[in-house]
């Protein structure tokens, strides 16, 4: 029993969790959170221990019933932000949960969605009753949420769950209409498909534009691939590429910043090629083949468990979350045979759980360093907020030699605050070097703004049109080059790029734009006078 609690403490933090002493306030503390006590956890067993009992978490109606109650109470909190008794601190969406949106709150709930339902099968009475009110919670927050790959989730939980039970496909089969049930059902599938399509229909062809040009990616290094965290490093480039090469595409209004594909098996193509693609692809295949043949009662909750993250890796970025590795790790524990593994007090195992140990204590250390520079980072930039840019730049510094210089959003952060300061060399060698890790439309602003206020135009130019060209609908890179060519007196390229914003069309419509597209016109009709 206090393994479990443990178990369900950790998994608890890795949820709820948050701390607004960070940049990142949602996933790094709940990463942080999760690595210190999986290497307590360690240290303890390495120091007391003497044998490993394998066995399944879903013999454990503990376990069961307190994933159950942790998914049910995050789905609460995400309906008392739905309607204002809870902020959600972020406007653009009304559920995000304890998490940065809505893809970690709907992933968390959907993969565990199979938890509910073997509960619901397994138990009686009072029981039962709590179990179909958690499913019937957590079904009303994935839909408010707006999550389609969480819909589509927890409907292929709940159709594999139950097709899987021997009982009830036995009664399925002696139907007089089962086929007729069953060509319904489908039917029913891809209406739902459909309507979920249509209703987001511009997010929807937004990712298409994202997999087409992640294919580009993968054409140029199919073996291998372009190496860990490439993608959010170089996607960007390629979009620009796309939008070059295709001015007058389709999906010029759909196109954003890109940090993941939403879709972790196009991800894991980009950055590891079509070997590390087939290499996942035939784990999971013998995974699923051994659940299918696994005469456990518990492999349709297992099998429906993995089958629902497999659907919302197909849609969105659930790796992101550390608790929905915890998920996939609760699920796959079924494999595990039932046995105990001894360990004998012989000098071999002492020497091993002395290592262990040492190793553990030293990442904890570096771990408990790297969070108080985190924190420390988040005081700097608040500060610099408030006016203060430089005062902080010296401590900004001592920051990039202690080690954040590997965290290219602290980096970023960094460059722009250099570029605040008119340090514009500086800020150029910072976000260069971001660069190498992280790459996106307001990075390039950054660096043309540096070029053209070091009075570099050739390279702000070339700068500010890439950014251009990486998201085509936005107005401001334009704008700069209209201004950057009125001048210098290129009265010429200065009216191509007026007539280009004028005739340009609007994603959002704002005062911003308004101003740039009244100025331009104005400067047309000078011009023609």
């Amino acid at each position: 029993m206090y393994n479990r609690l443990i178990e369900l403490f950790v998994i608890t933090g890795s949820v709820f969790i948050t701390s607004g002493n960070f940049v990142d306030k949602y996933n790094t503390v709940k990463n942080y959170f999760v690595l210190i006590c999986l290497l307590l956890i360690v240290i303890l067993f390495a120091l007391g221990k003497k044998q490993i009992k394998s066995y399944s978490f879903f013999t454990k109606k503990m376990m069961l019933w307190g994933i159950n109650l942790i998914c049910f109470t995050q789905a609460c909190y995400g309906l008392l932000q739905y309607v204002r008794w809870l902020p959600s601190n972020y406007s653009s969406f009304a559920i995000i949960g304890s998490f940065d949106n809505p893809a970690g709150f709907a992933a968390v709930l959907s993969i565990s969605f199979s938890i509910g339902l073997q509960l619901l099968v397994k138990t009686r009475k009072i029981e039962q009753y709590l179990a179909a009110t958690g499913l019937i919670v957590i079904t009303i927050a994935i839909f408010l949420s707006e999550s389609r790959a969480g819909i589509l989730a927890i409907l292929t939980a709940t159709a594999v769950f139950f097709l899987l039970r021997p009982d009830i496909l036995s009664k399925f089969r002696t139907i007089k209409y089962a086929k007729l049930l069953m060509g319904l059902t489908f039917v029913f599938i891809l209406t739902g498909a459909f309507i979920l399509y249509h209703k987001k229909k511009d997010s929807a062809n937004g990712r298409i534009l994202i997999w087409q040009v992640s294919w580009e990616m993968i054409k140029d290094k199919p073996v291998l691939g372009h190496g860990y965290g490439a993608f959010q490093a170089e996607y960007m480039n390629y979009q620009a590429e796309y939008f070059k090469n295709k001015p007058d595409s389709e999906f010029e209004l759909l196109a954003d910043n890109v940090k993941h594909p939403f879709n972790e098996f196009v991800k894991l193509a980009v950055e590891f090629g079509i070997t590390g693609l087939v290499v996942v692809l035939l784990v999971i295949l013998f995974v699923l083949w051994k659940l299918m043949k696994s005469k456990d009662q518990n492999s349709p909750l297992v099998l429906s468990g993995l089958l629902s993250f497999l659907v919302f890796a197909c849609f969105s970025y659930p790796l992101q979350y550390i608790a929905v590795w915890l998920l996939l790790a609760f699920y796959l524990s079924v494999l595990l045979p039932s046995k105990k593994i001894r360990f004998e007090n012989t000098p071999f195992v002492l020497i091993a759980k002395s290592l262990i140990i040492i190793a553990c204590v030293f990442s904890l250390y570096n771990i408990i360093n790297h969070i108080k520079l985190e924190i420390r980072w988040k005081t700097i930039a608040l500060n610099s907020l408030k006016g203060n840019t430089e005062k902080m730049l010296p401590e900004y510094e001592k920051l990039y030699s202690a080690s954040l210089n590997r965290n290219p959003f602290f980096l970023y952060n960094y460059g722009a605050e250099l570029n605040v300061a008119n340090r514009f060399d500086k800020s150029i060698d910072v976000l260069t070097e971001c660069q190498q890790q992280f790459n996106d439309y307001d990075l390039q602003m950054l660096l043309a703004d540096n070029y053209d206020k070091k009075g570099e135009a050739d390279k702000a130019i070339q700068t500010y049109q890439h950014a251009s060209n990486m998201v085509p609908c936005r107005f401001l890179p334009l704008y700069k080059l209209f201004n950057i060519y009125r001048l210098a007196g290129a009265e010429t390229k200065a009216k191509e790029i007026a007539l280009e914003i004028v005739s340009k069309k609007i994603k959002v419509p704002s005062y911003t734009v308004s101003s740039i597209r009244a100025e331009a016109e104005e400067y047309i009709s000078g011009t023609a006078r």
